[in-house]
């Protein structure tokens, strides 16, 4: 199987589109930079780091940096101190643009959709597989054959388990679903019995009011 970066939890928040595309903007920025550097993937590492080690774990901070109440002079020193001798120099530069430009509060989505591109420029293709239970390594490895074949690609699983699926299985790729659950095969069947069941009466309707 391929490996790829850490990922960044999964958040369920509505983001604007415009912020979505600022977002896509700043990540394909840092991705070109990262792409000249030695370390490439520490780089890339280190924005997801940011988010999983440092917003998760000190939401304060996370307020501190998203508030425009405080200029970005003061954030920008809050870095030094902070990160100073810890973080890469691209990272602490590319914290402090984000800083001066007031995009800060777009870290988790940057790094989102930064994982995404670097996936993207490494052959990469990240896949979600919700299953009613756990995958043997059989049938994971029959999966990850299966669907390299079909996207021409190295496909990176990431497995939930959801027991509401009953059975069967459901892949995303980016937009692209393919719904295989038995709960989807009910729901269909009980949608297609209540549309025929609609349209005898309309066509129908002498038949449901014999006595």
């Amino acid at each position: 199987m391929a490996s790829t970066p850490r990922e960044t939890p999964k958040h369920d928040t509505v983001m604007d589109v415009t912020e979505e595309q600022i977002a896509r903007v700043y990540a394909q920025a840092f991705l070109g930079v990262a792409i000249k550097a030695a370390n490439m993937d520490g780089l890339i590492e280190e924005v997801t780091s940011l988010v999983t080690d440092v917003l998760d774990k000190f939401p304060r901070l996370e307020e501190t940096l998203r508030t425009e109440l405080i200029s970005h002079e003061h954030k920008q020193g809050i870095f030094d101190r902070v990160f100073g001798q810890r973080a890469s120099k691209q990272v602490l530069s590319f914290l402090k643009v984000l800083a001066i430009h007031t995009r800060l509060g777009l870290l988790r989505p940057i790094a989102r959709i930064l994982n995404k591109l670097y996936a993207e420029h490494r052959g990469l293709t990240d896949v979600d597989v919700r299953v009613a239970r756990e995958l043997d390594d059989t049938l994971r490895q029959a999966i990850h054959n299966h669907l390299k074949a079909t996207l021409g690609t190295e496909p990176v699983l990431h497995v939930t388990v959801d027991p509401s699926l009953l059975a069967g299985m459901t892949i995303r790729v980016g937009d692209r679903v393919y719904d295989g659950s038995v709960q989807t095969q009910l729901n269909l069947a009980r949608k297609a019995m209540i549309e025929r069941a609609v349209d005898m009466i309309e066509t129908q309707p002498e038949r449901f009011m014999q006595v």
